[in-house]
């Protein structure tokens, strides 16, 4: 039976939308076993444009402050407005201890899940940096290629964090605190530039291979021939069941 306009269920007044989402976070938040934390993610966007209950992660905070000190923020780099200050929330999140995870990827204009580092990798050095300063939290990739090879684009992209974590650890920390307690902003960019410039590819297929890794992870995973095995196994799982 379908219902008449009139008959459908109205949606909460703005007051109360919060509240219901904090009872039914509450809940889920209550039966979490004790070593168990609960990540709360936002997004500007998504189901809705104009009334979004996470759109940001101050909301996403306020969530977790009411929850309970297990709840932390989870942070998806296409999740934000144009030109949002990535690094600076890690650094607030961070220092407030409610920092719980990343979703990595990159975007050109809205959440378009795409290679980490391909469009800002300057941004993706500037949270890494953040992120050593602070300790790492769960690092995840949530990709979704529909033009590049999707096991080769999400391995790049694991290369891509490698490098970025490199760079960040080579930051000059004393001069750059240097610089910024003398006000000197341009000196504190070059510090950061200095080890951003840095080739660290082969540093980091040295530190692959002595894990026992390929130094480099894309080309092997060609030379594997894994991609064309699945696809003709899957040909082949498929004939046999039509």
């Amino acid at each position: 039976m379908v219902r008449r306009r009139h008959e459908l269920p109205r949606p909460g007044r703005p007051r109360e939308r919060p509240a219901r989402l904090y009872d039914s976070l509450g809940t889920v938040y209550e039966q979490l076993p004790g070593d168990q934390e609960l990540l709360v993610e936002y997004k500007l966007f998504e189901p809705a444009f104009y009334a979004t209950d996470l759109a940001d992660w101050g909301s996403a905070l306020l969530a977790c402050q009411k929850l309970g000190d297990r709840a932390r923020v989870l942070i998806d780099l296409g999740h934000h407005a144009q030109g949002v200050n990535i690094e600076q929330i890690v650094a607030l999140l961070d220092g407030e201890g409610r920092l719980g995870g990343f979703h990595f990827n990159n975007r050109k204009y809205a959440d378009d899940d795409l290679i980490v580092g391909s469009v800002n990798p300057w941004e993706l050095f500037l949270i890494f940096f953040e992120l050593a300063e602070g300790g790492l939290p769960r690092l995840t990739i949530d990709q979704a290629h529909n033009v590049e090879a999707k096991v080769e684009a999400m391995v790049l992209s694991v290369v891509n964090l490698q490098e970025a974590y490199a760079k960040a650890l080579l930051v000059d920390r004393d001069a750059l605190r240097g610089a910024q307690q003398e006000g000197d902003v341009l000196g504190g960019h070059e510090v950061l530039l200095d080890a951003f410039r840095t080739d660290v590819r082969p540093l980091c297929a040295r530190a692959r291979a002595a894990v026992g890794a390929a130094e480099d992870p894309v080309a092997a995973h060609r030379a594997s021939g894994y991609a064309q095995r699945i696809a003709s196994e899957r040909e082949s799982h498929q004939e046999i069941t039509t």
